[in-house]
């Protein structure tokens, strides 16, 4: 990562933050005391990333609205589990019988990002060898680390793309570890999981518990929040589940509910209040037998906080306020009595997701109230801060302790807290007062932390003098201080004219590895190396090679979304962030980047707004909601080209056929689609199409046929429905092309289609599950994931017609090369004996291509390319030849040496009187 962290960095994954100071905003009077060198600074990088934000209950919403089935509110995950099994026999049946990938596919390589990170909720070490470690994302599953986090590998596959947002570790066999999937909290409920897995290998096999397989209870295993496992007997385990807390003494054979949740159980057991969310948050004292167990319930209405003496067979209440939220507990290893319960206000008090109170227990039993609300830190510690206390100020306050909100007692003095919200924070007085420990805003490395905390694991050696390490889990992946107990500070707002000394807490990231960033869309370049994503939390990012998957940078903030990147000039590329119209575009690689919405008047549109680049003119794009904009002089200024279509909705996806920038196909997020034939003028028309598609479904995407522009396919994301359709009439009508059974698609989201450049019967769909491939026009279809991860790939892009990348949502970017022994086809003289023969490959080219050419007789002979008004672009040989077969190679260059436009040329041979000629298709 560069050290000269952009502006965009600071605003990475703060959910909800509206706005960061643009250069002219600096200049206002809330700003008049920045030092002129800071101020300077700040407004080169606010051109970067103006009001970068994210937003992770409409992110949620957004995952979950485009894969539920029609008429569902409820994504079945056993579904996709028993698919998964399918894809995994064909798999190994495939493997047996053919022993190659379909579709040329050599085999998947991950090309990171190893340094980005996502979302990660929890991590552990092993107390015997504390080089082993585990951390879980809420996408892309358990990753491990064998030399304490300096580099880390993803563990078993089989756990599909699930939200695993706890595990325990057996203290008596570290290979014994349990992980809970299901992200239960928010607003509303995240992604649902499959409850509970373990591992008996350390981590190299994982098998689900069958007494949490869904179904159990009616689903009581949908969202475990929380595992923890009795320091008595390493047998007993508890879960903190929507429906309540529940029990196991047979290491999760089977459960038994001990604190129920009336909102979904009945019955005689003991009972919380009730709440939409359950419980949250599980906690046991180290020091009795049996086991003081405490368990807190709520978030979005109030529920309350219990203790059980003796296991869980009763519970007694600690009555919480009205305005009490999500709570998170936290007992001293080195004194059971000591307690700390953080608590977030669920709206009414002040704010949602607000610090409400911080309490604490000095024997266990009685709670009270100890923050000092009177210190600047203390109504702010689940808040952005430096907003909060006026180091930025005209922006909201943004309060998330329903999100992201983490305690941590340091291990060896119960007086030390830690505390995570949106910074992270150390209380040296038991809670009453708080240092700031990093900066998320305007961070200078080793003080940065990214915002958004979620975990905290101390090293096992910890001791608070010679060991001070601590591990933390946030939106951003994977940080670590060798120096946990060093100064904090009360500076929040380093941007001051005389700033007070920053915290003497240093931090790294330990991530080299760690490939779980969220891509929702990707893009490479073309007249160099480049790969440029954008993803869930943590911005847009870039690569510039291959090999170096530990060296993205991160170019700009917010929930990233499309990208587009200039065929021609990979300088030029576009990024954005979710809503609409938030595009921005670079002319300097990704350095710099400003506001290209010029002109667009709408706003709303998907949480990932879509655009897409003509490929024949880069000055071309397209974007939209219910109405479509289009700019034909790279975004500098937008105009719209539609007025609402009939029956359609909001615009999800927009596909340019690559061979006429006339026809521009569009896929709607209630199943419609509509096309122009005239999209380049000025008042185009749109025809509005449903024949054989699937109404109310998802268009996730679109692809037109290279050659032909009446050939076009669209593909949908929910479940239960038809995923891959194709039109060969322009729209008019639409079939499926799934497949059937053992040859086809199995029945998951499908989000992407590409077609091959020379092949058009060479069909590659990214799936929930990967990549299939059709050889076949979609006839049949194949899985072809060898050394891709069994996870969702948003995203293929096809680089000249020889490379493929993938760009997941949960594991990074993945690249494989493409065989090219079929793909020019070779003059056979016996066969053409007579006469003169052309063949180009690839076709549609994009930079390149090779022309065969076969001269029946010694001789001069004469090759050339011409437009379609017959006009000579290029001349590739003119002098002798011998008999057979001969080759040539056009770069897409006139003869003047400059690159043409894209379009539709013939290249011509002659000899001796006679011609004939074959037709390029030229994209950009």
């Amino acid at each position: 990562m560069r050290a000269d962290r952009s502006w965009a960095v600071l605003i990475l994954a703060l959910p909800f933050l509206s706005s960061i100071p643009s250069s002219t905003e600096l200049r206002d009077p809330a700003w008049a005391n920045v030092p002129p060198s800071v101020s300077e600074r700040l407004a080169r990088k606010a051109a970067k990333a103006h009001a970068p934000e994210t937003k992770p209950a409409e992110a949620a919403e957004y995952f979950l609205r485009q894969r539920l089935p029609l008429g569902e509110d409820n994504l079945p995950m056993e579904h996709l589990r028993a698919m998964l099994d399918d894809v995994e026999a064909r798999e190994t049946a495939q493997a047996a019988e053919r022993g190659s990938q379909p579709g040329d596919i050599q085999g998947w390589s991950s090309i990171g990002p190893g340094n980005i990170g996502g979302r990660t909720r929890e991590i552990l070490i092993d107390p015997n060898d504390p080089d082993i470690m585990y951390a879980a994302g809420v996408a892309g599953g358990i990753f491990k680390s064998t030399d304490a986090g300096a580099n880390w590998t993803p563990t078993d596959d089989l756990m599909l793309n699930l939200a695993v947002c706890s595990m325990v570790m057996d203290p008596t066999n570290s290979s014994v570890i349990y992980a809970g999937t299901g992200e239960g909290f928010g607003h509303s409920i995240f992604v649902r999981g499959l409850g509970i897995f373990k591992t008996t290998d350390a981590g190299a096999t994982w098998a689900q518990l069958p007494s949490t397989a869904p179904g159990v209870a009616g689903g009581a295993f949908y969202y475990v929040n929380e595992l923890a496992i009795s320091p008595n007997d390493p047998n007993t385990l508890y879960a903190a589940t929507q429906y309540g807390v529940y029990k196991s003494t047979n290491a999760g054979t089977s459960w038994q509910i001990k604190l129920k949740n009336p909102w979904y159980v009945g019955g005689i057991i003991a009972s919380s209040n009730g709440c939409s969310l359950g419980c949250l948050d599980l906690a046991i004292r180290p020091d009795r037998n049996p086991d003081v167990v405490y368990a807190a319930f709520g978030s979005t209405s109030k529920d309350g906080l219990f203790r059980s003496d003796n296991g869980g067979t009763t519970w007694a209440e600690h009555v919480t306020p009205s305005y009490q939220g999500r709570m998170e507990i936290a007992i001293a290893p080195s004194d059971g009595d000591r307690v700390y319960v953080c608590m977030a206000d669920n709206g009414t008090l002040a704010q949602y997701g607000r610090l409400a109170d911080l309490w604490r227990a000095d024997d266990g039993v009685t709670f009270a109230s100890v923050v000092d609300f009177e210190h600047k830190f203390g109504p702010w510690l689940l808040s952005y801060v430096s907003i909060a206390t006026g180091c930025l100020q005209g922006y909201p306050i943004y309060s998330q302790g329903w999100y992201d909100q983490v305690i941590a007692v340091d291990p060896t003095d119960p007086d030390v807290l830690f505390l995570g919200g949106i910074d992270v924070y150390r209380s040296d007085d038991a809670g009453v007062t708080f240092g700031l420990l990093g900066y998320f805003f305007y961070p200078e490395e080793p003080n940065y932390m990214h915002p958004d905390q979620h975990a905290m694991t101390f090293h096992p050696d910890y001791d608070g003098v010679t060991n001070q390490t601590l591990f933390i889990g946030n939106d951003g992946g994977l940080y670590r201080t060798q120096n946990a107990r060093a100064a904090s500070t009360q500076e929040e707002c380093p941007i001051a004219a005389n700033p007070g000394p920053p915290p003497d807490v240093w931090w790294d990231e330990v991530m080299s590895g760690y490939t779980v960033t969220q891509f929702y869309h990707g893009d490479s370049g073309w007249d160099s190396p480049m790969f440029v994503g954008g993803s869930q939390d943590n911005g847009s990012n870039q690569a510039l090679s291959t090999t170096t998957p530990n060296s993205w940078d991160r170019i700009y903030g917010g929930d990233g979304g499309s990208v587009a990147i200039d065929p021609t000039n990979g300088q030029t590329l576009y990024v954005e962030i979710q809503g609409f119209p938030t595009i921005q575009k670079s002319t300097d690689g990704g350095a710099t980047f400003s506001p290209a919405v010029n002109g667009i008047t709408d706003a709303g549109g998907v949480f990932i707004a879509v655009f897409t680049m003509d490929p024949s003119d880069p000055n071309v794009l397209w974007t939209g909601t219910t109405r479509v904009w289009r700019t034909t002089n790279g975004t500098a200024n937008w105009t719209r080209v539609s007025g609402n279509l009939p029956s359609a909705n909001t615009i999800s996806a927009i596909a340019v056929a690559p061979s006429d920038g006339n026809v521009v196909y569009l896929g709607f997020d209630n199943g419609y689609v509509a096309k122009s034939v005239n999209a380049l003028s000025a008042s185009p028309s749109w025809n509005v199409y449903s024949s054989g598609l699937v109404l109310g479904g998802y268009v996730s995407s679109l692809a037109v046929d290279p050659v032909d522009p009446s050939v076009a396919y669209v593909t949908y994301t929910n479940i239960g429905v038809q995923h891959v359709h194709r039109t060969t009439n322009g729209g008019l009508t639409w079939s499926a092309i799934d497949g059937i059974s053992a040859t086809g698609i199995p029945d998951i989201p499908v989000h992407w289609i590409a077609v091959r450049p020379s092949n058009s019967q060479w069909l590659y769909a990214g799936t929930e599950f990967g990549v299939f491939v059709s050889e076949t026009g979609g006839m049949t279809w194949s899985p072809a994931n060898g050394g891709l991860a069994h996870t969702v790939v948003e995203s293929l892009d096809f680089i000249e017609d020889h490379t493929l990348v993938a760009y997941t949502f949960g594991r990074g970017a993945f690249v494989t090369s493409l065989s090219t022994a079929t793909d020019v086809p070779v003059v056979a003289a016996a066969a053409d004996a007579g006469r003169l023969r052309l063949s180009a490959a690839p076709n549609p080219t994009r930079r390149s291509n090779t022309i065969e050419a076969y001269a029946p007789r010694p001789g001069h002979a004469r090759v050339a390319v011409h437009d379609l008004a017959g006009r000579l672009v290029a001349e590739l040989h003119d002098g002798p030849v011998t008999e057979g077969s001969f080759s040539v190679a056009w770069d897409g260059t006139n003869r003047a040496g400059r690159r043409v436009a894209a379009g539709t040329y013939f290249v011509r041979l002659e000899q001796g009187g006679e011609a004939t000629t074959e037709k390029i298709v030229l994209i950009r």
